[in-house]
C-alpha cells in the first residue's frame, strides 16, 4: 500500500512536468475551434485535433534533458499546428490565425489580461468622460475621437498611466504627433517611458488607438515579436508534409479556384510512395458515379490502395452518403497502407 502511495505520488509529479504542454494544446485547441465563427469551413474535430497532437509527440525530437524537450515540444507543436491549419485557410485570414494565437498564449501566460484584450476588442468599456483639453493637433473630429480613445486607455492598464498627459510635453508630444502623421508609423519608437514600460501588446493597443489603418502591420509585428517571423509567412503548400499529417480515417481534400490541378503532384507523390498504376484509383464524379466511389473507398480500405475523386462539386448530393461512409469506417479493420488517403478534389468556381 505505502509503494502504491510513493508510486502515485511520483507519476503525479511527472505529469505536472507536462502541464504546460497540456496548456499549450488546449490553447491552440479553441484558437482553432474558434475559426469556425469566420467561417463555416474552418471546423476541425476533436478528434482529428487529438490525432495531429499525438503525432507530433511521437515524431518530434526527443533530447534527454527534460527541460529540452518541453522546450522542443512547446515550439513544434504550435508551429506544426500553424503550418497544419494554414493548409486549409484562405490566404486573408492567416494572419488572424497566427494573431489569435500569439492572444491565446499571452493571456494564459498572463502577459496579456483580460481588461487589455476587452479594449482592444471593444474600446472602453464604459462612456469615458473628458478630462482635459485634446492638444491643438488632436482638435478635429478624428483627433478628438482619438482623444477619448486615450483617456479610456489609461483606465486598461497601470502602464498607460498619464498616457494622454504625454501628449501635451513637448519631447512626448512631438514623438506622438509624429507617429500620427507618419506614412509608416509601426517601427517608430514611443516616447521613452512607454517604449521602455509597455509590452508589445500593450505598444499594439496604442497603435490601434492613433493609427487604426496600419493595424495589419502593427498586428504583423507583434506576432513576429510574440512568437516568430515564421507566423507572419504564409506557408507555400506542401503535398508531401500534408500526406504525412494525415491518417487513414480523414480523407485530405483539396479546394480549388478554376484553373488549379494538384494532379501531377499527386501522381509524383503516388510513385514516389510506390502507389501508382493500379493501387491509385481515379475516378470524376457525376451522375450516377456515387456508387462506384463508394465502392472504391470500401474495396480500397481493405487493399490498401490510394482513392482520388475530382469533380466532388458534380455530385453534392451523393456527399451526405459519403459522410455516412466516413462516419461508419473502422480504424482497426482498414488496411495500414491505405491510411493516409482517399483524396477529394473540390473545385468551387466562386472563390
Amino acid at each position: 500500500m505505502a509503494q502504491a502511495t510513493i508510486t502515485s505520488k511520483e507519476i503525479n509529479a511527472a505529469r505536472e512536468n507536462y502541464r504546460g504542454i497540456a496548456k499549450r494544446g488546449s490553447g491552440l485547441y479553441f484558437v482553432i475551434a474558434d475559426l469556425a465563427r469566420i467561417d463555416p469551413m474552418y471546423q476541425y474535430s476533436l478528434d482529428y485535433f487529438v490525432k495531429l497532437f499525438q503525432l507530433r509527440l511521437k515524431l518530434s525530437e526527443h533530447p534527454a534533458d527534460l527541460d529540452s524537450r518541453l522546450k522542443v515540444l512547446i515550439e513544434d507543436i504550435t508551429r506544426s499546428f500553424y503550418f497544419n491549419i494554414c493548409r486549409g485557410l484562405f490566404e486573408k485570414d492567416k494572419l488572424l490565425f497566427s494573431f489569435m494565437i500569439a492572444v491565446k498564449i499571452q493571456l494564459g501566460s498572463g502577459a496579456v489580461s483580460q481588461r487589455e484584450w476587452n479594449f482592444f476588442l471593444r474600446g472602453p468599456s464604459v462612456d469615458v468622460p473628458n478630462k482635459n483639453e485634446a492638444p491643438a493637433y488632436l482638435s478635429d473630429f478624428e483627433g478628438l475621437k482619438i482623444w477619448k480613445l486615450l483617456q479610456g486607455l489609461e483606465d486598461a492598464n497601470k502602464n498607460f498611466f498619464g498616457l494622454s498627459s504625454s501628449f501635451k510635453d513637448s519631447v512626448a508630444g512631438a514623438i506622438w504627433r509624429q507617429i500620427i502623421e507618419t506614412d509608416d508609423p509601426v517601427d517608430l519608437e514611443l516616447p521613452e517611458f512607454y517604449e521602455k514600460s509597455c509590452s508589445p501588446f500593450q505598444k499594439l493597443m496604442i497603435l490601434k488607438v492613433l493609427r487604426e489603418e496600419k493595424l495589419i502591420l502593427a498586428v504583423k509585428k507583434y506576432v513576429k515579436t510574440t512568437l516568430g517571423a515564421v507566423f507572419i509567412e504564409s506557408p507555400p503548400f506542401n503535398l508531401k508534409a500534408a500526406f504525412e499529417d494525415s491518417t487513414a480515417t480523414t480523407p485530405l481534400i483539396f479546394i480549388l479556384s478554376p484553373g488549379a490541378d494538384p494532379m501531377t503532384a499527386l501522381l509524383n507523390l503516388a510513385k514516389e510512395r510506390e502507389m501508382d498504376g493500379p493501387r491509385f484509383k481515379i475516378l470524376s464524379l457525376g451522375q450516377g458515379q456515387g456508387q462506384i466511389a463508394a465502392e472504391y473507398i470500401k474495396n480500397a480500405r481493405n487493399s490498401g490502395d490510394w482513392v482520388c475523386l475530382q469533380n466532388c462539386h458534380l455530385a453534392a448530393t451523393w456527399m451526405t452518403d459519403f459522410e455516412r461512409l466516413q462516419e461508419g469506417q473502422v480504424e482497426g479493420e482498414i488496411h495500414e497502407d491505405y491510411r493516409y488517403f482517399p483524396i477529394f478534389l473540390i473545385y468551387l468556381n466562386n472563390l
